[in-house]
Order: structure tokens, then sequence, then C-alpha cells
């Protein structure tokens, strides 16, 4: 399983989820605006058709409500026509006007070149194009009709009949002249979307870079606490001197603060506790293993160590070697200079003893004036050399001092019949009692 740091983590997942939730934001907000963008310009188109059909209409029913008012004597065609005529209709209009059988009372002169019409005296509904013959033919049924494609151009038509005279008035406006402003409001819109579309980009990118700034601000927060909280428990146990975790401002971290540090005082009082008790158990058991007045090891912890360790050197074949010393009459020490002299003697023989031999070698006080040396690993040849070596010292020490004691060494090694240390230390007996019978002061 891959790994990764909490700070990357952290990091990533908060970065990934405030981006994607900004960028779902965004695109919805732009898919809104495209809704809305298209929604207007429909409109717009809408209502701006609407109101020039209403404006057109207006007009013309101005100028008919004039005509109504004065008197029908006195209302010839040329004059009702002139009205008509004369009327300012918005976005370059051209006006046709038919009677209800379909003559052409007046004709826009651009008008009569779209219509290909050759004179003004010809009946609309004789035109030689079916298509234009269905449209008006509709118109004069009053049904509207929006829309006329003339030269390849479309145009809207816009028609009134006026009842009076029977009359109907057709505005021709070509579709261009609407169209292009509302195509200029849609170009407008597009300009406006692209800003939009650029700005929503650089406002995402200063995010991110916000964002990211933020993301590793709040990650950090979250994640110094915690390397705190790392580094003093990879010291724990090893420095004393450990300072408490620090409130950071984030509920659950300062929770497990506050925790870790009773934690560590708990910790600390226990493990104090402990350390008394290990030493007293220790000194129990130094002072139920060792001889209060030399330091050596007593009998009792030689048949412990020697009941484990002959096993060992049963199973793997090792060597194990044992001198067994004794002070030569000790008995006329003690009576001549007094036993306190004769407990230094016995304390100076230890003390040269543990000069001589290896740390993992062992003394033990066997007896009042007898001594034990267990020699791991060590042959019988250099289990004497060690003996000598301790003799030699005593000899040396015995010239610069008053009081002159001398030792008997009897040694022995480990045989394979051997059941316990018993049978060893029985053979170095012996020799220690040729040692004696040959003069003591030496080695057997």
């Amino acid at each position: 399983m891959k790994k990764i740091t909490l700070e990357r983590l952290l990091y990533k997942n908060y970065l990934k989820t405030s981006l994607v939730s900004i960028f779902l934001i965004e695109l919805f907000l732009v898919f809104f605006y495209f809704i809305i963008h298209k929604n207007m310009i429909n409109k717009s188109s809408e209502f701006l058709l609407n109101n020039v059909e209403n404006s057109i209409s207006l007009i013309i029913g101005n100028h008919s409500e004039i005509i109504k008012e004065e008197p029908i004597k006195s209302q010839p065609l040329d004059h009702i026509l002139k009205y008509f005529i004369k009327m300012k209709l918005p976005y370059d209009a051209k006006l046709l006007i038919v009677d209800s059988r379909g003559e052409m009372l007046y004709i826009d002169e651009n008008l009569k070149e779209l219509l290909n019409i050759p004179t003004d005296k010809l009946n609309i509904l004789n035109h030689q194009n079916l298509k234009i013959v269905n449209y008006f033919k509709e118109i004069m049924k009053e049904k509207n009709r929006n829309k006329i494609v003339l030269n390849e151009k479309n145009y809207l038509l816009f028609s009134r009949k006026i009842h009076i005279n029977s009359l109907y008035v057709v505005a021709f406006i070509e579709e261009d002249n609407i169209i292009n402003k509302i195509n200029d409001l849609q170009k407008y819109n597009d300009k406006l979307a692209y800003m939009v579309i650029s700005s929503v980009l650089i406002f995402y990118i200063m995010f991110f870079f916000y964002l990211s700034f933020k993301a590793k601000e709040f990650v950090d927060k979250i994640n110094a606490p915690l390397l705190n909280i790392v580094e003093v428990t990879k010291n724990l146990g090893i420095k004393k001197d450990i300072k408490n975790l620090e409130s950071c401002g984030i509920f659950e971290i300062d929770r497990l603060s506050t925790n870790f540090n009773n934690m560590m005082v708990e910790l600390d009082t226990r493990t104090n506790k402990l350390v008394l008790e290990e030493t007293k158990r220790v000194y129990q058991e130094k002072l139920a293993n060792t001889d209060p007045l030399t330091g050596a090891y007593n009998r009792r912890y030689l048949n412990e160590f020697s009941f484990e360790y002959l096993k060992i050197v049963k199973r793997e074949n090792k060597d194990l070697s044992l001198l067994l010393l004794d002070l030569d009459d000790f008995k006329k020490i003690n009576d001549t200079f007094g036993h306190e002299i004769g407990d230094m003697v016995i304390k100076k023989v230890v003390e040269i003893s543990k000069n001589s031999i290896r740390e993992s070698d062992l003394i033990i006080r066997f007896g009042g004036d007898e001594f034990i040396i267990l020699l791991p690993n060590t042959n019988i040849q250099s289990a004497r050399v060690v003996a000598n070596k301790i003799i030699n010292k005593i000899n040396e020490y015995n010239q610069n001092d008053k009081f002159h004691f001398s030792v008997s060494i009897g040694s022995a090694h480990y045989q394979i019949n051997d059941d316990s240390i018993d049978n060893i230390i029985l053979r170095a007996d012996e020799s220690l009692y040729e040692a004696k019978k040959i003069g003591k002061n030496c080695v057997v």
C-alpha cells in the first residue's frame, strides 16, 4: 500500500474539493448566463417585431381616423391616398395600397422592382407569381401573413384594412432593417459573453493560487501540532526534558495534546515508580546473591547460575574451567593481626582476582577463606595461566605491604560426564590439596 503524508493528503483533498466546487458553481453561472442570453435575444426579437407591428398599425389607424372625421363627399380617392402616402413608417417601410378587387392604387417605386410589376395599373391578383397572388388573397381575407421572400431577401408584411373605402394598406419592411438592431444587440451580448468567460477564467486562475495558499496555510495549521506530537513521541523515553504540547486552537488536536500531556505525566510517574521498584528489586537480589564483605557472588548464585549454564555447555560442547582459591594460613593471620586485618586480606584477594580476569568471568566466595573463579569458554591450560597471574600479582602486592599473604589454587575443567558443578569443584579441591601439599602459593 502506497503511503502518503497527512500534510499531502489534507492539501490534496482540500484543494481538489474546493476547486471542483468552484468549477461547478462557475460552470452553472456560465451556463445560466448563456440560457438567459439566448432567451433575451429571442424575447428581444419577439418584442421588437410586435412593437413594429403595433407601431405601423397605430400609424395607419390614426390616419384612418383622420379620414373618418372629414365629410364623405369631400373625400375623393386621390385625397385619401395622399394621407397614406405621406405616412412616415419606421424601418424604411415600402407601401402598397390595393382595393378589394386587387387593383393597385399606389405602389412604392422600389417595391415595384421587387414585385416585378411593370405598371401602376396592374391588378395584384393577376400577378404572374402565384405565391404573391396567394399572399394578397390571404391579406384580403384579413389573414395575417408575416413574411415574404423577394430577391432572396426576407420582407416582413404588415397589413391593415381601411373599412370606409375597403382599401388594404400593406407595408413591406426588409427584415434586415429590423434584425440589424437585434444583431447589434446579439454582437454586444456575445462580446459580453466572451468578457464573462475570460473574467471567469482569470478569476478561476487567481482563485486557484489563492486557494492553494489558503489550503497550505490550513494544512500547516493542522499538520504542525500533529508533527509536534510525532516528534514528542519519537523522543519519549529518550529525552527527559520534554516540553508540554501547546494549544493550537483546533479543538480536536488540542484535546489530543491535553490527553498526551496527561499521559506523559502519568507515564513519568509510573516510570519513576517502576525505576524505584526495580532498583529495590536489584538491590535485594544483589543482597541475596552477593557476599556483603567482598561483593563477590555467593554459593546461592553459584548454584542457580551453574545449573542453567551447564546445560549450554553440554548442548554446545563448550569449554568451562574452574579455579578454587584458598588463603594460606589464614587462621594464623586472624590470630596474629585480628579479624579486621583478616577481612582486609580477603577483600584484597577478591580485588586482585577481579583485576586478573575478564568481565565475563565470575568470582564466588565459596567459604570463609575459599573462592571459586568460573572461567567460561576457557580450557584448563588457559585457566592455569590466569591462576599464576593471580599468584604473581599477590606476590607483587606483598613487596609493598607489611601484611603478607598467599593463596594456593586448584584447577579443574568440565568433563562430559559431569552432572553438576559439584563434580568440577570436587576435582578442583583435589588439585588444591596437592598444591597445599607441595608447599602452598602455587597452582595445581
